[in-house]
């Protein structure tokens, strides 16, 4: 079963790739810009992922896949009056030595009752495969096949269920959910007595949408937890919320459904945590953390942060037109805003802007990745790739070498380019090594 999510929302400010940079050599000063490459072929079901870990009884552990697809990604055919979409997606758990630990996979029709809808970046469908699997270290793969247009995409993701699967396991999930959205009867979408539909980017609307969550909370025998605190931090610490939830310590297995506003955070990265507590406030367990997006509409950036809007256009924008959307008055910047993504749009004659809509994917995913104690996804050395050439078609994973520190080799065959990311400092930062194949450092 399907559940079709139409949620009118403008698309955030965020920032992206790399397109002119300033490159120092000892003959002088080059200027060149790059190329934004691998935007989605028509038929392309270009899609978003997530995923949650809720403990089970035995060893195992139950990961809960989640997807997203908008509506432009994929083919439709008119039946009667109707356009129907047809999808079939697989997911792959692969071990050590690549060997497959788990597997799943759905196929079904995707109906919208007009062309509209369609076209409607807004508007997608969400669902979630499930797979049971024993704690470990993982590689998931999940691929869309559109069985109209044949076109397939791949998402690579690193899968990490050690904290989940220890014996001190205290907090299961978190699923991000999206509030004030009925969920379909698929029983797949039911948490204890209540059913939700999954937040697949993870994204909150600042003051116009609540922080929403689903988790668990394990009791220890030896350590039961009486409480559980929600922190909420934005990488600047300008923004900081924080919420404290008794629980019901005569439970075992503790289903929590939360939702709160979060006000005055802005627009970019922020990360939460979930902590628990014992009666004397002392931690229970490990401490679960991820990283989220504030996502404000563009109208509110425009109005209230002009001065971000553009620089985080760096990536994108060249000099000359950062510069001269840094001069544009107050009452002309969105509509200044909006001729600067017409001008990159590949397509003008038709509603949509693939370049933007493509890009932004990018962005919300590195972010969603790739953000690190010292920056958000979308400046990082792994975000800048990915943005720029979109998803690897392989990853080389390399975390415990004795005779090296953590690398991963990110393989493009279609476009004949290998990037080496290399954790120099030890510190969970990879860093692109020379040769760059492309990337101006």
């Amino acid at each position: 079963m399907r559940c079709l999510v139409n949620l009118r929302r403008v698309v955030p400010v965020l920032g992206g790739i790399i397109c002119w940079v300033i490159l120092l050599i000892p003959s002088g000063i080059i200027l060149a810009q790059t190329e934004f490459s691998g935007l989605p072929e028509p038929g392309e079901p270009v899609f978003d992922l997530d995923y949650a870990a809720f403990r089970i009884p035995g060893d195992s552990v139950r990961l809960e896949i989640y997807y997203r697809i908008t509506n432009p990604h994929l083919s439709y055919v008119k039946k009667g009056n109707q356009y129907a979409a047809s999808y079939e997606i697989s997911a792959i758990l692969k071990g050590r030595g690549d060997e497959q630990a788990a597997t799943a996979s759905n196929r079904e029709n995707y109906v919208l009752e007009t062309f509209d809808e369609t076209r409607r970046a807004s508007g997608f469908l969400v669902n979630i495969l499930a797979v049971r699997v024993v704690p470990g270290q993982y590689e998931l793969v999940v691929t869309v096949n559109d069985r109209i247009s044949g076109g397939t995409h791949t998402v690579h993701r690193a899968v990490d269920l050690h904290d989940q699967g220890g014996p001190d396991w205290v907090i299961g999930g978190p699923e991000f959910v999206v509030p004030g959205v009925a969920p379909p009867s698929d029983p797949r979408f039911r948490k204890d007595t209540s059913a939700f539909v999954p937040n697949v980017t993870r994204s909150l609307g600042g003051n116009d949408q609540p922080l929403s969550l689903y988790f668990e909370v394990y009791q220890l025998a030896h350590h039961p937890a009486s409480s559980v605190v929600i922190k909420l931090i934005q990488q600047s610490e300008h923004h900081y919320f924080t919420d404290t939830i008794r629980i019901d310590t005569t439970l075992k297995i503790i289903p929590m459904y939360y939702q709160k506003p979060i006000p005055g955070f802005e627009t970019g990265d922020a990360r939460m945590e979930l902590v628990a507590l014992d009666h004397a406030g002392r931690k229970v367990g490990a401490p679960f953390s991820c990283g989220i997006l504030i996502d404000w509409s563009l109208a509110s950036m425009v109005a209230n942060n002009w001065k971000d809007v553009v620089e985080m256009l760096v990536h994108i924008a060249s000099r000359q037109e950062m510069d001269s959307l840094r001069k544009v008055a107050a009452p002309d910047r969105e509509l200044a805003f909006d001729q600067f993504w017409r001008s990159k749009d590949p397509s003008p004659g038709s509603d949509a802007n693939e370049w933007k809509e493509e890009y932004y994917r990018r962005v919300r995913f590195a972010n969603q990745q790739f953000t690190n104690p010292f920056q958000p996804g979308w400046r990082t050395d792994f975000g800048t790739v990915y943005i720029r050439y979109g998803e690897p078609d392989d990853v080389e994973r390399y975390p415990f070498e004795l005779d090296s520190k953590p690398y991963e080799i990110w393989h493009y065959y279609a476009q004949r380019r290998q990037f080496t990311f290399i954790d120099t400092k030890g510190n969970g930062e990879y860093d692109l090594q020379y040769p760059y194949d492309g990337i101006i450092r």
